[in-house]
Parts: structure tokens; sequence; C-alpha cells
């Protein structure tokens, strides 16, 4: 049984910048509320909503970031104003700032749906994988290598997902649609999960532990949908045919690997699939 202690006023908020404001508020005061950290009170509001902690993430976020960048739409708080729509226009800002700010009036005086600027981030994520296609990979950070070998797989998964899967309704979603356990990407096919797709950002040596842990998490993927797929940059240290050895030995089915280039893929043959 949970100990009244405040926390259930903040789960309770209906609205979403309602919402995140009180989470923010608590999130900074956890003593207040006879916690330790601001852990303690994610996990004690998620309980609550009958969430996971992860999930609150988004609201907490998108409110803060509305609060420092659009503090006038913050106060006015129109009802119709979806969190998802604030989150794409972080998104945007985070790869084109002049682009989010010329979207900003049209998203918050309604004129945006959110289908229109879900395909304006689409559009900068790709031109942003393309822009990178010649660079020097090796002068970036990890992080920078991971986010444009992210963009080159989701590029290649929705220009070529039909293809792939021989069905016109494949359709390339968020991973998190599968659930508390779940992978980069999930494609659909006539509106039903068939393959989680996970990403390995670019790795020089790959240890044999890395490989057993990878294997035996796309197993438990596999335990959701009929194919987990591993998608790893062309020319890396990944060891597929290592990998698929193992899978076979163990008598794991329904995982495939496959190799993409690691700055953009320019046509359907550079996907190379390791069976």
């Amino acid at each position: 049984m949970l100990n009244s202690n405040g926390l259930e006023d903040v789960a309770n908020k209906e609205n979403w910048i309602d919402f995140g404001e009180a989470l923010e508020e608590a999130v900074e005061n956890p003593i207040k509320y006879g916690l330790r950290t601001p852990a303690e009170v994610l996990n004690k509001v998620a309980e609550l909503r009958g969430k996971r902690s992860h999930t609150l993430r988004n609201p907490l976020e998108a409110y803060k970031w509305l609060n420092k960048r659009f503090p006038e739409v913050q106060r006015e708080r129109p009802a119709w104003l979806g969190m998802t729509l604030v989150m794409f226009l972080m998104k945007i800002e985070e790869l084109d700032r002049a682009t989010a700010e010329r979207l900003a009036p049209l998203v918050f005086g309604g004129q945006m749906r959110q289908v229109q600027l879900k395909a304006e981030f689409d559009r900068l994520r790709q031109e942003r994988a393309e822009r990178h296609s010649q660079a020097d990979l090796s002068k970036l950070s990890s992080p920078q290598r991971a986010q444009i070998f992210d963009q080159t797989v989701f590029s290649f998964l929705r220009q070529y997902g039909p293809k792939m899967f021989g069905s016109e309704n494949a359709v390339l979603k968020d991973g998190r649609s599968l659930g508390s356990l779940y992978p980069d990407y999930v494609i659909e096919v006539d509106g039903k999960p068939k393959v989680a797709v996970e990403i390995n950002a670019h790795r020089t040596r790959v240890e044999r532990q890395f490989t057993i842990n990878t294997l035996g998490y796309l197993w438990l993927l596999r335990r959701l949908v009929p194919e987990a797929l591993l998608v790893v940059p062309q020319d890396s240290g990944y060891d597929l045919k290592q990998l698929a050895k193992l899978r076979d030995e163990i008598g794991l089915d329904g995982i495939r690997f496959a190799t993409l280039p690691e700055a953009g893929a320019k046509r359907f043959e550079d996907l190379v699939v390791q069976e």
C-alpha cells in the first residue's frame, strides 16, 4: 500500500503541461514528498499512474523545453496542444534551429498537424545523414557516429521497408511501441509487428561477452515479434558470421544480421544480410 505523500496530486494531473509542471517541481524537491532522490520521485509517480518510470521523461522534458523556449505558450496551455507536437518540434530544433523557429508559429497557431510536423522531422533526418555521407567519420565522437548511423538505418528502412518485407503496408515505427523491452525500431506489416530492428554503432573491437549479450537481447526481442534484425555498420568490428554460427549452435531462429554503409545507403543493394 502506497503512503499518501502528496504525489497523488501530481500523478492525477490530466493535462500533460500541468503534469509536466507538477512533476518538475516534485523532481526538484524530493524531500518535500518524503523521498531522497529525483529517481525515487519518478518511480513513485510512475507507480501511481500505472506506468514505468522511463515513460515520464517525455512529459517532463517536453514541459521544460516549452517553458524555456515558449513560455507564453506554457502560460496559455491550449487544451488542443498535444505533447507529441511539442516533442517533434524539440527534435526538429536539435537538427535545425532555423526550421524549428519557422515552424513554431504554425504549430502553436494550430495550423500544422502532427503528420506534417513528422514529415519535416523525417526530411531533416535524411538530409543530415546525406550531408555526412562523405565525412571523415573517424574524426567524429562515438555518440555522433552512432547518431549518424541511426539516421542511415532509419532512412533506409523508411525508403525500402515495403521492398524488404514484400508489402506496401510495411510501416516503420519507434521501438517503444512494443512496450518496456523495446528495440530501436519496429516494422509493422498490415498493422501487426513483424520485425524488431536493433542498431549497434561502430566498434573497432567487439568482445565475446558483448556478442553473447547482444544475441541474448535479440532472442528476448524475438519472443515479442516473429523476427529480429540486427543492423551494424559495414567495415566495423562485428563478426556476423560468428554471430550466425553461435545463433545456429544454440538453435535460435528468427534472428538475422545485416550491414549498411555507416554514413548513408544509396541503394537497396547496400544492405548485406548475413543469414
